[in-house]
């Protein structure tokens, strides 16, 4: 499985830590150039609809935002082109070697069938179910789907199904995976899977809101919050049938 690491240029010091920390393990890793949207106009930053984000989010994006969402849409298209599943990772993170290792082997098994696998350890408001045990790790399905694109195996029918969903910006890209309703892919991840973000200052910019409060657009986001968490569930409920036959339950699991 090829290795995608997505960077801006001129973050060489980003570039150095995950060529160190990747260099510990047996995957071969290539960068790939994002969207630095505080100095580019990419075409896709014309995808981003003002009002409906901030509608759904209760602010407008951040620079920084928009363009992790137009990079990560970029190695979405990547990954239909080779039309082979790859492993995705951003460029500030930190790995337990053998744990990762032993997950990434478990991605390779699953990912054909699975779409999408997040290769992060998750938090204690995470909930999922396991559908398949190894050793002290496990292949879950999430119910509550994490934030943060730090590593994320993808295969070409997922990658589909997130750019056919990605006409308009209407989220932080990690929000838009979190909401299964919009894009219709389960989600899955491996817990824990011995990879965790760094903490290099974010390039993401300032995500608080500016100004005088709107209730217009804080009402809208409560409405919208409502929406998503009744579509997340009946869309969970959905894939419990969907998938019985080859990811079934077998516990739930709490991230720690």
């Amino acid at each position: 499985m090829k290795a995608y690491c997505i960077t801006l240029k001129g973050c060489g010091d980003r570039q150095q830590h995950i060529t160190q920390v990747m260099s510990q393990t047996s995957l071969e890793l290539e960068f790939f150039y994002g969207v630095d949207a505080r100095t580019t106009q990419h075409p896709l930053l014309d995808n981003y609809n003002k009002r409906k984000y901030s509608y759904r989010m209760g602010r407008e994006a951040a620079i920084g935002e928009l363009g992790c969402y137009a990079s990560h849409y970029l190695i979405w298209q990547k990954c239909i082109e080779e039309n082979e599943p790859i492993l995705v990772l951003e460029d500030d993170l930190n790995i337990d070697v053998e744990a990762f290792e032993r997950s990434v082997e478990i991605t390779k098994e699953h990912i054909n069938e699975c779409g999408y696998i997040r290769l992060e350890n998750t938090g204690r408001k995470i909930l999922s179910y396991a559908t398949h045990n190894y050793d002290n790790q496990d292949l879950v399905k999430f119910l509550k789907v994490p934030q943060c694109t730090t590593a994320y195996a993808i295969s070409p029918k997922a990658a589909k199904a997130f750019l056919e969903s990605s006409d308009e910006f209407l989220y932080p890209v990690d929000v838009f995976l979190r909401n299964v309703w919009v894009h219709k892919q389960p989600m899955f991840g491996i817990w824990q899977a011995g990879l965790w973000g760094g903490n290099k200052p974010s390039l993401i910019g300032d995500r608080k809101r500016k100004g005088k409060k709107d209730y217009t657009v804080a009402t809208m986001r409560l409405l919208n919050k409502a929406k998503s968490m009744l579509l997340n569930l009946s869309q969970n409920i959905r894939h419990l049938f969907t998938l019985r036959s080859t990811h079934a339950p077998t516990r739930f699991v709490r991230g720690e």
